[in-house]
């Protein structure tokens, strides 16, 4: 899961940004998908059900098909391609990273000229340096013209600003930088890894039919992920580059809902490796009422690859203190308790840097907490944690 901005200010800033690109002047084969390692029962249906603007909508027996669902999908309008990490250097070192691609559509009318708009392209990019207390941050917004930002639908190529996503499902390439303006470059930071999965690819929800909201069964996205990924390459900080290995998480959705129309305030979302090669995806979405949405959910992914849905009463999520930003003043969750009880699984999630908060204002005109956490309990591991809507 990732995040595209609150209500009506992220909404004023997509579209600011499409008049302004738009008035400005007024292939490799797919692979084969059982080398993907996972059942692939979810396809197109025959009769698409698309909104007012002509997206197509997400329904149980009408999804994109894999594997070509890791590449653009034009028909959604909403996408996202996420990445989250746990990084070490020879020394012990430790580092987490979140890499984050957007592309939201605007119109779907055809353009002769390279200034139309149908898109406006997006990425957030952020390290975590935990030894030294630091978190840097940057994301960037165009809308494509001139080739500056763009996906392509028949490979794995994704860039905007100064990151891209390219390669294989089973082999990818990211890169990204983080130009923050700081005295001699203290506080950039650049990342260029290979990541190639270590497990199946997961389909969550139901056969990757993920329902966000109790108002309508079209509040949905196509979601899969891999769990766990081989991750190897440079991080560099302030200038100076070190060589890092460890583990990623990646996660693909698809729809043409925005996920904070309606009922929802927001979310809590987990991802969990444990040490024991076990993984956990949980989210709580947050009504504006204060409820939780019957549908928040997860999935429990066991050492062997295979994996089980988990339904909102099968796992408890316990708040156990809370952050006071300084940057926004928002009130995030710091601190969590996870149970699940058929799996006899009691663990706690602790950051390993408090603030970790992502001033988005710039792309998507909000603020969200999104960090690295260590993980104790029946199992240690790591985790990565996003809180939206506070």
């Amino acid at each position: 899961m990732s995040w595209l901005g609150s209500s009506k200010s992220r909404l004023c800033i997509l579209l600011a940004l499409a008049l302004v690109f738009s008035g400005a002047l007024a292939s490799a084969a797919p692979e084969d998908q059982r080398a993907l390692g996972t059942p692939y029962g979810v396809s197109e249906g025959r009769t698409a059900v698309t909104d007012a603007e002509g997206y197509r909508e997400i329904a149980p027996d009408d999804m994109p098909r894999l594997p070509g669902a890791f590449y653009y999908r034009k028909d959604y309008k909403i996408q996202w391609w996420y990445f989250t990490g746990h990084l070490y250097d020879v020394s012990g070192r430790e580092f987490g990273y979140e890499l984050t691609f957007f592309t939201v559509g605007i119109q779907k009318k055809p353009f002769k000229s390279k200034f139309g708009v149908n898109n406006i392209y997006i990425e957030h990019f952020a390290v975590s340096d935990p030894s030294h207390n630091k978190f840097i941050f940057a994301g960037s917004a165009d809308s494509g013209a001139f080739g500056l930002a763009g996906a392509k639908d028949n490979i794995l190529d994704v860039w905007t600003g100064k990151a891209s996503l390219q390669g294989s499902p089973q082999h990818m390439h990211i890169k990204a930088t983080a130009d923050t303006g700081s005295p001699r470059g203290r506080n950039d930071a650049t990342l260029d890894l290979v990541l190639s999965p270590e497990k199946p690819l997961v389909l969550n929800g139901e056969h990757g039919y993920s329902r966000k909201s109790a108002l309508s069964p079209q509040q949905a996205s196509f979601y899969f992920s891999y769990t766990r990924l081989k991750t190897e390459g440079t991080i560099t900080l302030g200038g100076s580059a070190v060589t890092v290995k460890g583990e990623s998480w990646f996660d693909r959705e698809i729809s043409s809902y925005h996920p904070l129309w309606g009922a929802t305030q927001g979310w809590d979302w987990f991802s969990v490796q444990l040490n024991d090669r076990r993984e956990i995806m949980l989210y709580l979405l947050r009504n504006r009422d204060g409820s939780v949405d019957p549908y928040s959910s997860g999935t429990f992914v066991y050492d062997t690859g295979r994996y089980k849905h988990l339904k909102k009463e099968e796992f408890t999520i316990n708040v156990l203190r809370h952050y006071l930003s300084k940057k926004t003043g928002a009130r995030y969750p710091a601190e969590w308790e996870i149970i699940i009880p058929s799996e006899k699984v009691s663990l706690k999630i602790t950051p390993l840097i408090e603030d970790q908060e992502f001033d988005a204002a710039s792309t998507t005109g909000n603020s969200y907490w999104e960090g690295t956490c260590i993980v104790k309990g029946t199992t240690e591991g790591r985790a990565y944690v996003e809180l939206t809507g506070y």
